[in-house]
């Protein structure tokens, strides 16, 4: 084992020698061409011949040759790095110009963006307005209508007009009978979520309003009605939009009517509640719910069944 250790590091001296020799030997090879050049110079040159017989000759064109490799590979080098940056300034001019015109249009796109988030605020406030405004229209045309629910299927539509005279005589005794005129007097279809059990309402539109308001306001106070008339309940025929409106009220009108305090609609849609003597108009349900608040009345839960007034 100690000679093969002493093998390998005879080994490792002979390769370090060897390259020891040879980098002495270029270190000649150069000085001697320095020396020769510098002889050159100072004797003012030697014949083509001398030089290409000299053995220290070959070292110098060596030399020379790789001076002007290095030299002209510098320049193939300088000459592609040069290249290279145009072309790569070129790439960062262009990048440049197509990033400013993207942020341009997105500029326009955000501005257009803006401008159609006005309008379209704009327009759904228009919508909403003439929705309201078609709904207050409907509503208007149907203001001397009466809605009769509880009368009985047993009553055909040949005595409707009797019973509903008696109705009305009940309530306001002292309306004279030519003044309880009726343009018409139906059934209407009964929705599908009502039990079939229940009767079909009665729409009725009374010839003068202010019999069909005078009427609607006995309603609500009425008391010690005939039997036959006991459990009818009236109400303003509405439209859709308007009952819909009216359901978002409900939490509202419940506890209103929970805390026996009157209240009608007004129309455009509002709610109009009267207490201790004070008329208040409700315009939104938030309104309605910060009234209850303030006169520390317990909101009442939600139900299925539809308010249409007290």
């Amino acid at each position: 084992m100690s000679q093969a250790k002493s093998r390998r590091h005879q080994d490792k001296l002979d390769k370090t020698n060897f390259f020891s020799q040879k980098k002495v030997a270029a270190l000649a090879i150069l000085s001697a061409a320095a020396d020769q050049q510098d002889g050159a110079e100072n004797s003012g040159g030697s014949s083509p011949g001398s030089e290409a017989d000299s053995p220290q000759n070959g070292g110098l064109l060596t030399i020379t040759t790789l001076k002007q490799a290095l030299e002209e590979q510098s320049q193939r080098l300088i000459s592609i790095w040069q290249s290279s940056v145009a072309e790569l300034k070129r790439d960062i001019q262009d990048i440049g110009s197509r990033t400013s015109h993207v942020e341009t249009k997105m500029e326009d796109l955000l501005d257009a963006h803006n401008a159609s988030t006005e309008q379209i605020k704009s327009l759904t406030s228009q919508l909403q307005q003439c929705e309201t405004k078609i709904m207050d229209l409907e509503d208007r045309s149907r203001r001397s209508n009466i809605r009769l629910r509880g009368i009985p299927e047993t009553i055909l539509q040949a005595d409707l007009p009797n019973y509903v005279h008696g109705l009305f005589k009940a309530l306001a005794p002292e309306v004279h009978t030519d003044m309880l005129l009726l343009d018409r007097l139906h059934r209407i279809p009964k929705p599908q979520q009502v039990a079939a059990s229940l009767p079909r309402d009665v729409l009725l539109k009374a010839h003068y309003f202010h019999v069909k308001d005078l009427l609607m306001r006995r309603s609500r106070t009425a008391k010690d009605l005939p039997m036959e008339y006991a459990m009818i309940k009236m109400f303003s025929n509405l439209s859709v939009g308007t009952l819909r409106q009216c359901k978002t009220f409900q939490k509202v009108t419940e506890t209103l009517r929970s805390n026996h305090i009157l209240y009608r609609w007004g129309f455009p849609i509002r709610l109009i509640a009267s207490r201790n003597g004070t008329t208040t108009v409700i315009h939104t349900v938030e309104e309605g719910l910060d009234l209850l608040r303030q006169w520390n009345l317990p909101v009442e839960g939600n139900s299925q069944t539809p308010s249409h007034g007290s």
